[in-house]
């Protein structure tokens, strides 16, 4: 019987390597027998763990948005003012894409670059779990204006944000897998955005 450990390891070489491959070659050019052997094992023990190259890209995308909720969305728990939530998880989301260059391909890969009935399965778990994200935030703003902390109208704040976080990502993807550029950029994004949300200067520094 297969140790469960080596199981998940080797399960965890795959995703790795699997996020450099499509990154490097792209959905149509990541081969499976490329995968495996830049994993190590034979092509049919790869199949063990992943079906097929759409499964395995579905199961890269949900690990990658449960990678970026944990690490970007936990300052909306905190007992802040709203500026400093949305200070924090701007600079979060930064930080997880320079951290993590060949995941924040993924997400761009995934949504820009793969067969239409894969793309809505894609659309499907995104769509999903932005829509808890969407209702978190909500709740923020509603409190915030509750608050005076922003004068903004709480569904025009929603949009806002949805679109502005939704630019910044790709931004991100499309400078050769580097945040560098909006990172650099950070202090004047950030006040870009809470002037556009509050009609003020933010008080957070991000530089």
């Amino acid at each position: 019987m297969d140790n469960p450990l080596d199981g998940a390891t080797t399960r965890q070489k795959i995703r790795q390597a699997a996020l450099e491959l499509f990154g490097e070659r792209g959905y149509d050019g990541a081969a499976m027998t490329a995968l495996a052997e830049r994993v190590g094992i034979a092509k049919p023990s790869l199949y063990n763990y992943y079906r097929s190259k759409e499964e395995l890209l579905l199961d890269l995308v949900r690990d990658g948005i449960s990678q970026w909720r944990e690490a970007c969305m936990a300052p909306f728990g905190r007992p802040d003012t709203f500026e400093r939530q949305l200070g924090d998880h701007l600079r979060l989301a930064v930080e997880f894409a320079r951290d993590r260059p060949h995941l924040i391909a993924i997400f761009h890969l995934a949504t820009t670059h793969v067969p239409p009935e894969l793309g809505q399965r894609i659309h499907e778990v995104v769509s999903e779990v932005e829509g808890a994200i969407r209702a978190t935030i909500l709740d923020r703003i509603d409190a915030a204006r509750a608050a005076g902390e922003i004068d903004t109208d709480a569904a025009d704040a929603q949009i806002f944000l949805g679109i502005f976080f939704h630019g910044l990502l790709f931004l991100q993807a499309g400078h050769h897998h580097s945040a560098a550029p909006v990172e650099s950029r950070l202090p004047q994004i950030w006040r870009l955005l809470f002037r556009a949300l509050s009609g003020r200067e933010p008080q957070e520094d991000l530089s």
